[in-house]
């Protein structure tokens, strides 16, 4: 069976996210499409603006097969770390190439960019790029470029290049001979902030949503449907700010000793952290006041959902370990993915489409690590709204859409 996979957010799912399942499926000649889709949380460092399942459901009625779901704690982590938990999940699919959205459509250049980072060379040349006190996304263009040339610089610098780049390095690590596809990005620029009812960067989308101007968004009609019926019963959206006062209480419980078991927070960036508290009204600025050449505000932001999340040095080394977990969580599914749950059970994947599933499977769901963080996650995602959910990864199957 031909799978293409794909990685994605889907915050929200909108037009340029149908274009590129359309683009993967042509190029590829594939028989389905696989997407493994961060759940509630994000790589952006952030929850969804609306939740995993609704977005899931969005994109199976716009051409993925079957969705299932990056697990945390990889979902809301640096790139390298996402990318090779990505493949990791679809590897467990059996698929059999890679298509993703990118500023450069030429695999031959990013794949000589994947290849030049995993030399020795590259590494050398980033450590003393680093020395000079420059970011590290500063430091990682002047070594590739080095190795590589002027030529390379535009494809290096553009964001949807350098998560192109880290899932062809995973592939590359877990000597997977994939095929990759390349779409081209289409419209606006992926930071862009401002609709204009034609290929909108996700960022616009939720821009647009947040502030309640959503009239000209490009979302496909089940996207804006998911909006709809998401506002409709919790009488809001998600976003970071909710969760303020949550996370000064959990900077407070944890302490300057407790900062610094944290992922992503080093000794120095704890103190500056406790030190900021209660000195911004929006998380916005608060990230602001950390911000320096070593920590970018990327990287902040994912430091501090770490704190929201109790995703400590200690956990990630667990999570991290070869075969952590032999299953899949489906989110949503047609019958095209039904037949690439059954190929995949085959490989002897289990594939999660309900609580009970874990059962059949002869897992006990309370003693997988996994589980635990992703269930306590799912009940903080909801905490901000009146209409608050708990327990929903014990209640809540994977959305079937019978396509026939």
């Amino acid at each position: 069976m031909k799978i293409t996979g794909i990685v994605a957010e889907y915050n929200p799912f909108h037009m340029g996210h149908e274009y590129q399942l359309k683009k993967a499926r042509e190029l590829s000649g594939c028989d389905a499409v696989a997407v493994v889709m961060s759940g509630n949380f994000v790589q952006r460092g952030e929850p969804a603006i609306i939740d995993k399942f609704r977005r899931a459901e969005a994109a199976v009625h716009a051409g993925a097969d079957i969705v299932i779901e990056l697990p945390l704690p990889f979902s809301c982590q640096n790139a390298e770390m996402f990318a090779f938990a990505a493949v990791n999940e679809l590897k467990k699919l059996q698929v059999t190439s890679l298509s993703f959205g990118c500023e450069n459509d030429d695999p031959k250049m990013l794949l000589k960019i994947a290849k030049a980072q995993l030399s020795d060379s590259y590494v050398k040349i980033l450590k003393e790029e680093i020395k000079k006190g420059i970011s590290f996304p500063t430091a990682m263009t002047n070594s590739l470029t080095t190795i590589l040339g002027e030529e390379s610089r535009d494809a290096v610098l553009s964001p949807n290049n350098v998560l192109a780049v880290e899932y062809m390095k995973s592939a590359m690590k877990q000597n997977l001979k994939w095929d990759f596809y390349p779409v081209l990005r289409m419209g606006k620029n992926h930071n862009d902030e401002f609709v204009s009812g034609f290929f909108d960067s996700a960022t616009a989308i939720r821009k647009a949503i947040l502030s309640s101007s959503s009239k000209n968004i490009s979302a496909t009609e089940k996207s804006i449907e998911m909006f709809n019926d998401f506002y409709e019963k919790f009488n809001g959206f998600n976003s970071f700010e909710n969760y303020l006062d949550i996370l000064y209480y959990k900077i407070i419980d944890l302490g300057i000793d407790g900062l610094g078991e944290i992922f992503e927070i080093s000794e120095g960036l704890n103190n500056k952290i406790y030190d900021n508290l209660y000195k911004h009204s929006t998380v916005d600025d608060f990230i602001l006041s950390l911000k320096s050449k070593r920590y970018t505000y990327s990287k902040l932001r994912r430091a501090l959902l770490n704190i929201l999340l109790s995703i400590r040095h200690n956990d990630i080394k667990h999570f991290m370990s070869p075969n952590n977990h032999k299953y899949v969580k489906v989110l949503a599914f047609n019958n095209v993915g039904r037949n690439v749950i059954k190929h995949a059970k085959t490989f002897n994947t289990a594939a999660i489409n309900r609580f009970s599933d874990y059962k059949k499977n002869s897992l006990i769901a309370e003693d997988l690590p996994l589980f635990r963080l992703t269930n306590k996650s799912t009940d903080l995602y909801y905490l901000p709204f009146r209409n608050r959910e708990t327990n929903v990864e014990y209640k809540e199957n994977a959305v079937y859409i019978n396509d026939k």
